[in-house]
C-alpha cells in the first residue's frame, strides 16, 4: 500500500505556525513580486480567491472580508519542509518526496486507517502543521484519496481506499470529475469528455488499450493504477538532474549592465552551490534576459549558451563564463524584466579534468567558502560583481521572518 501525505495548504500552514492570531481567518500567500496568490486558507477560498489570481484584481475581496496577505518566504518554507519530510521518513524506509509540500510513503502496516490517522497527529503535535493522508495500493488512487480527504471532513483528514469506506469512495468517483485525477488538465479532460467518459468511475471501466491508443501510455497507466494496478513504484533514489535553472522576474526593471550582472552572478551563485550539493558539474551555461512582453506590447529576448573547455562547478568559472556571455547579448535602452542561467549537460563529479595540483588547491578554496556561508549566513562572501541589497530583487512588501534560519529573525515572546 502506498501512502500520500500532502501538508494542508502549505505556505498559508507556515504562516500560522508562527502567527496564532490568523487562525481560523481568510489568509493569502503572493507569488514572487507579490503578482499572484498561491497559497489560499480554507476561509480565503470560501470567500471566493482563486488559485493564481492575480494580486491586484483580488483586493477589492481581500479588503472587504479583511483577509491577511503575505509576501513569499522560501527560506522559511523550505526548512519546514526539510524537518516535515525528515519527520516522515521514520514511517517507511521507501519515502520519495514529490514537492516542497508531500511525499509518498510504501506501507508495510496491516492497519493502514490506523497508520494514516497516527502520522496526522504526530505530524501536528511533533511540527505543527496539519497534514492529511491518502492510501491506496498505486500512487493515482493515494492521491486520489488524499483529494477526498481534503474535500470531505467526514473522514477527519485520513482516507484509505481498502478501509470500512470503499462503497462510499466508490459513490464518490461517480459524482467526481476526471479534472481531479493527478495529471489530467482542462484540455485533456475535454479531449476525454469528448468520449462520454466524465467521472473518474467512468475512466477506471474503460479499455486501457483503448485508451492507449487514443492519450498515449501515461493515461493507459492511470486506468490500470485506478484499478489497483501499480505501474509507478515508491522510489527513495532520486533521478539525476538534467539541467539546473535559476532565474526571475526583476522587482523593478533593470536598465544598466552592472545590475544585470549581479544579478546573473547571484543566479550563479545558488545555481552552482546546488551542483556542488549534489555532486554535479556542468560544462555549459544558458543565458538570457528578456523585457515585459505585456507591459511593452512585444517581447525582447535576447540569450546565449556559453560553454567551458572542461567540466566544473567552480562558480567563479561560471562566473567568468556569464559576464563574457552577457557582453555579447547585453543592448541598451531597453528595460529588462526578467532574466536566468540553464546549466545544462550535468555529469557526476569525478576524476579530473585539468592539472590535478590546481584542481585541488580550488576546489579546497571553493568547499572553504561554502563551509563560512552555510555557518554564518548564505551571503556572507559573495562575488564581487554582487550587491547584497540590489534594486532588482523581488517585491516583498508583506514578508514574514525567517524564524527557523536566521539568528536575527527568531520569534519573540513577550
Amino acid at each position: 500500500m502506498i501512502a500520500l501525505v500532502d501538508v494542508n495548504n502549505f505556505y498559508v500552514s507556515c504562516e500560522r505556525l508562527f502567527n496564532k492570531r490568523i487562525q481560523n481567518k481568510p489568509v493569502v500567500v503572493l507569488s514572487n513580486n507579490d503578482g499572484c496568490i498561491i497559497s489560499r486558507s480554507d476561509e480565503a477560498k470560501k470567500i471566493g480567491i482563486k488559485m493564481g489570481m492575480p494580486f491586484f484584481k483580488a483586493k477589492k475581496l481581500i479588503t472587504e472580508h479583511n483577509v491577511t496577505v503575505y509576501s513569499s518566504n522560501y527560506p522559511l518554507y523550505a526548512d519546514l519542509s526539510g524537518r516535515v519530510m525528515n519527520f516522515l521518513n521514520q514511517y517507511s524506509v521507501d519515502q520519495e518526496v514529490y514537492s516542497i509540500d508531500e511525499c509518498f510513503l510504501k506501507l508495510n502496516q496491516q492497519e493502514y486507517l490506523d497508520y494514516g490517522y497516527s502520522i496526522r497527529y504526530e505530524v501536528f503535535k511533533n511540527l505543527g502543521l496539519p497534514v492529511c493522508v491518502g492510501i491506496g495500493k498505486t500512487k493515482t488512487l493515494a492521491k486520489l484519496a488524499n483529494y477526498i480527504a481534503k474535500k470531505y471532513n467526514v473522514y477527519e483528514g485520513v482516507v484509505s481506499f481498502e478501509g470500512p469506506y470503499r462503497k462510499d469512495l466508490e459513490q464518490i468517483m461517480i459524482e467526481t470529475s476526471i479534472s481531479n485525477l493527478w495529471g489530467v488538465g482542462g484540455r485533456l479532460t475535454k479531449k476525454i469528455n469528448e468520449l462520454g467518459i466524465y467521472s473518474i468511475w467512468e475512466l477506471k471501466l474503460a479499455n486501457p488499450k483503448w485508451i492507449k491508443q487514443l492519450f498515449g501510455i501515461n493515461i493507459e497507466r492511470m486506468v490500470y493504477e485506478l484499478n489497483g494496478v501499480s505501474c509507478y513504484p515508491v522510489t527513495s533514489k532520486k533521478l539525476p538532474q538534467k539541467q539546473i535553472i535559476c532565474s526571475r522576474s526583476f522587482g523593478q526593471k533593470i536598465r544598466d549592465f552592472k545590475s544585470m550582472a549581479d544579478a546573473l552572478i547571484t543566479f550563479v551563485q545558488k545555481a552552482s552551490l546546488k551542483l556542488r550539493t549534489q555532486g554535479l558539474q556542468t560544462n555549459q551555461v544558458f543565458i538570457f534576459i528578456r523585457n515585459n512582453r505585456f507591459a511593452e506590447k512585444r517581447l525582447i529576448e535576447n540569450s546565449i549558451t556559453m560553454r567551458c573547455e572542461y567540466y566544473t562547478n567552480d562558480s567563479r568559472i561560471l562566473n567568468r563564463l556569464v559576464i563574457e556571455g552577457l557582453k555579447k547579448i547585453y543592448k541598451n535602452d531597453i528595460d529588462y524584466h526578467k532574466a536566468g542561467i540553464i546549466l545544462g549537460n550535468l555529469k557526476e563529479s569525478f576524476g579530473v579534468n585539468y592539472d590535478y595540483s590546481k584542481e585541488v588547491a580550488e576546489s579546497k578554496l571553493i568547499d572553504t567558502l561554502d563551509a563560512i556561508n552555510r555557518k554564518y549566513a548564505k551571503d556572507m562572501i559573495v562575488s564581487g560583481w554582487q550587491n547584497k541589497n540590489p534594486l532588482w530583487g523581488m517585491k516583498q512588501l508583506n514578508k514574514s521572518k525567517r524564524y527557523t534560519t536566521s539568528w536575527n529573525e527568531l520569534l519573540e515572546v513577550g
